[in-house]
């Protein structure tokens, strides 16, 4: 009689414990993207103007493997590295920045073509960059910011040498410590860098 009693005790137990995980659910995920500033207006060049004679083509930005997936990583450690569980970003880092450098570059208006990593047309001048930091760091003293470190390298596609190397790296603070403040601060970077990148590849050409 006993042995029925907790039998019939732990089913009930068991049945409450399946009805909350199956009711359980998880927060919806949110989604972020670095956002380039499109330029639809800009004119094209005329058939007859040859001002402009190089043709950049962008290598894929290699990074580490945390870049290469969705996650908005954070770091709240000096040698830390984690991400936030219910927001990702809509694509890699890697391939968002990829996009972003050759929307800046195009604008810039500097360059005869901007040629992306899949193209097979002859180029001028090869630009490589590795990627080593998109992350929102968050500090001891309760501060926090969004900061991206590349290392770029301008190659001369004929003779495979390196015309020009930088260094290029933006820290900008972030309003919030969490992922929707990461997001909105990494963005700022972002464009940042691109700009940085335009600038010094002007210098170049």
């Amino acid at each position: 009689m006993l042995n029925n009693k907790f039998y019939a005790v732990f089913l009930i137990l068991w049945s409450v414990l399946l009805t909350a995980c199956v009711s359980h659910t998880s927060p919806p995920v949110n989604i972020y993207t670095i956002s380039p500033q499109w330029n639809s207006d800009k004119p094209a060049l005329p058939a007859s103007d040859n001002s402009k004679k190089t043709v950049l083509k962008l290598s894929p930005i290699r990074s580490s493997e945390a870049f290469t997936s969705s996650n908005i990583i954070y770091s709240d450690e000096q040698h830390s590295r984690n991400h936030y569980i219910y927001s990702q970003w809509s694509d890699a880092p890697v391939r968002l920045l990829q996009i972003l450098f050759q929307v800046s570059l195009e604008n810039s208006g500097q360059f005869k073509a901007v040629l992306p990593p899949a193209s097979s047309a002859r180029a001028t001048q090869i630009l490589e960059c590795t990627l080593y930091d998109f992350s929102h760091h968050i500090n001891s003293n309760g501060s926090s910011s969004g900061v991206i470190r590349a290392g770029c390298f301008l190659i001369d596609h004929k003779s495979r040498t390196v015309l020009a190397t930088k260094e290029l790296v933006s820290i900008i603070p972030s309003a919030t410590k969490n992922a929707q403040g990461a997001a909105s601060a990494l963005n700022k970077a972002a464009n940042s860098v691109a700009t940085k990148l335009v600038n010094w590849l002007s210098g170049q050409n």
